[in-house]
């Protein structure tokens, strides 16, 4: 598990895809992982919320938490991460980013717990049987009285797009979805969104 402060934001009015991956990347510090939305959405999504997405390192919950009050965008949101699994030697190039939220009936940790405990297991599946090459998990961190963004945020690493388009030409989305009503708001908006990912 690892600690980490979650960014997403727009481009500025009038402001070219180029000029925001420079000065996105330039805005980072080192180490940093940033992701930029191609502008294509996966099956199912909708338009992308964010042109791009970052995710900063931390040792500890506590300074996840504080850095989080220091960082700016449309949506910043202090997180936990779990590594889900992955092919023994991945070939990264693309990955869907998609959002979601815990069933109404389900607390935080309910939420996780399930996810981590159950859902899993079919994405070891998902590992075994599919294009996917790897696949991470992210939980925002609970604060009292407010409402995060969303709940879990899961990225589907890929070689290529026709791998994309194979893994959901095939049984995997619906065998997925099928358990997702376990713990997941289905009626939700649903954000699937292709990115390029790239480390600092």
């Amino acid at each position: 598990m690892k600690y980490k402060v979650l960014r997403m934001a727009q481009r500025r009015a009038g402001e070219s895809r180029e000029e925001f991956v420079q000065r996105w990347r330039a805005e980072h510090p080192k180490k940093a992982v940033v992701s930029f939305a191609t502008g294509e959405v996966a099956l199912g999504g909708a338009e992308s919320p964010f042109d791009g997405m970052s995710a900063t390192y931390f040792p500890s919950e506590r300074e996840a938490r504080a850095a989080a009050e220091h960082f700016s965008g449309d949506i910043v949101m202090a997180c936990d991460e779990h590594a889900m699994g992955q092919k023994p030697q991945p070939q990264i190039k693309l990955k869907i980013v998609r959002t979601v939220y815990r069933r109404r009936d389900l607390t935080p940790q309910q939420f996780k717990d399930y996810w981590l405990k159950n859902h899993s297991r079919l994405e070891d599946r998902v590992i075994a049987e599919s294009p996917v090459q790897k696949i991470v998990a992210t939980f925002a961190l609970p604060e009292p009285g407010q409402d995060p963004a969303f709940d879990g945020m899961v990225e589907l690493y890929f070689a290529a797009v026709d791998d994309i388009r194979a893994m959901f030409a095939g049984p995997i989305p619906a065998m997925m979805r099928k358990d997702e009503e376990n713990f997941v708001q289905m009626d939700a908006p649903a954000v699937r969104v292709v990115c390029e990912e790239l480390t600092l």
